[in-house]
């Protein structure tokens, strides 16, 4: 084991190790949580236990690839849905999807996406939008089913209500299965592009 890792683990999984009063803030804000399992190291390389690296690496090498996303990595603001459960879940969510929406992890995960398009988060399976058109909910669902890449503008609201235009790019990927597993959501406040 690397130096390195064996600071990372003594820091995050031992309850003797100084913690920076920042540092615990932002665990507390975005749903981290202390798990220790010395034998697989949990948390030092993808502490939601999604293999995010893997994630991106296969958005990358897609086949096919029907919109351009540009350079991404893990600090882009992203979300991944499992499409084999019911409902497709929020499995992941980046910290700068976190900090962009002001909601924290446990809040959100096991949730499906659509509590962003409306304040407060009650948003209905099948319901009539308030806030985006039914032709826009319509692309999603049906770029969802049919596994295919979509893009789409639309309105969301963060946590205190705060509406804000989003760019979601909607990209579908494989797993170790047959068929997709996952898809990942790309986000983009279009205020941050003007």
């Amino acid at each position: 084991m690397n130096p390195w890792e064996v600071c990372a683990l003594e820091y995050r999984y031992t309850s003797t190790a100084t913690k920076d009063p920042k540092q615990l803030q932002y665990a507390q804000d975005h749903g981290t949580s202390d798990i220790n399992d010395p034998l697989i190291y949990p948390g030092l390389y993808c502490p939601s236990g999604l293999d995010i690296m893997t994630v991106l690496f296969r958005v990358y090498a897609r086949p096919n690839p029907q919109i351009n996303l540009g350079p991404i990595d893990c600090s882009v603001c992203m979300i991944v849905c499992d499409l084999v459960q019911a409902d497709h879940p929020i499995v992941y969510a980046s910290d700068a999807f976190l900090a962009m929406t002001g909601y924290r992890m446990d809040e959100i995960k096991g949730k499906n996406c659509r509590f962003l398009q409306a304040p407060g988060g009650k948003v209905a399976a099948k319901s009539t939008r308030q806030y985006v058109d039914s032709k826009t909910v319509c692309g999603l669902r049906d770029a969802i089913k049919g596994n295919k890449e979509h893009r789409a503008t639309l309105t969301n609201f963060t946590k205190d209500g705060r509406p804000f235009v989003n760019i979601l790019s909607l990209i579908p990927i494989a797993w170790d299965s047959p068929g997709y597993r996952y898809s990942i959501g790309f986000q983009c406040d279009q205020a941050s592009l003007a």
